[in-house]
């Protein structure tokens, strides 16, 4: 049995309505309370403006402040809060806008800083000159020690050679190993120094073998000696003083 022709028709009929209708379709849109005006803008934070507004001011500004090649903006970074990026733009702006006075304060920071350290310069050169003076004075004292030491021992030696061949010794003829008129320990250990310690060993044996109180008493004063009983007295306490002076020595240098 053939086809009705105008059942196909009505069926292509059909087809392009469905697809008018789908094609004129919106999506779907929940409903509002109030219509949008066109132009309408989301509201924003306060803080947003006020930070586009310094950028607009500082932008303005830009290139006219003769301190604004020393002031270098930084940028926020996550890591500082809106109250920090706040003081940080708060100090930028004052810095911009007080350029005279705190380039004026920089300078007398600086003429201060250079007189300190000036000041400080001239300290350190007066210590190191007062320095140089002690060293120079304690060498001059050292190479005057040594040649008063010196002139001790020749004046020792010439008087012991003089006390060996006298046949009457007074007190004044006897000789002592000290340095000048010290009769002391120190004394006797200044007149006896040396850097060779063999020679140290030799000279302090040497001392202890002349004035060995029985051997010297025998020798210089029982015989030779003519003064007074107190000056004879007082000759034999300073020879048991060197005796136990150089003993100390000889027993300090072999320890």
């Amino acid at each position: 049995m053939p086809k009705l022709r105008y059942k196909d028709k009505k069926k292509e009929k059909k087809e392009k309505k469905e697809k008018k209708h789908k094609s004129r379709e919106k999506p779907y849109k929940p409903p509002t309370l109030y219509e949008e005006e066109s132009g309408w803008v989301p509201p924003r934070h306060e803080q947003d403006e006020w930070r586009e507004h310094l950028f607009e001011v500082m932008m303005q500004d830009e290139g006219q402040d003769p301190f604004y090649s020393q002031y270098n903006h930084v940028q926020p970074t996550p890591s500082m809060t809106d109250e920090e990026y706040r003081q940080h733009i708060v100090e930028g702006m004052y810095k911009r806008t007080h350029a005279e006075e705190i380039a004026a304060e920089e300078r007398r920071k600086a003429r201060k800083e250079k007189k300190r350290q000036e000041r400080q310069e001239a300290k350190e050169k007066l210590e190191k000159e007062e320095a140089e003076k002690i060293r120079l004075y304690n060498v001059y004292n050292q190479l005057e020690q040594l040649k008063k030491n010196e002139k001790s021992r020749e004046e020792y030696i010439e008087k012991w050679k003089a006390l060996e061949q006298l046949k009457v010794v007074t007190k004044k003829d006897i000789p002592w190993p000290i340095v000048g008129k010290e009769f002391s320990m120190a004394s006797v250990k200044s007149f006896l120094e040396t850097k060779d310690r063999d020679e140290l060993r030799k000279r302090i044996r040497k001392e202890q073998t002349r004035y060995h109180p029985d051997k010297f008493i025998t020798k210089y004063i029982q015989s030779k000696f003519k003064g007074s009983d107190k000056e004879k007295e007082k000759i034999l306490l300073q020879v048991n003083e060197i005796s136990g002076w150089m003993n100390a020595l000889w027993t300090e240098l072999n320890q």
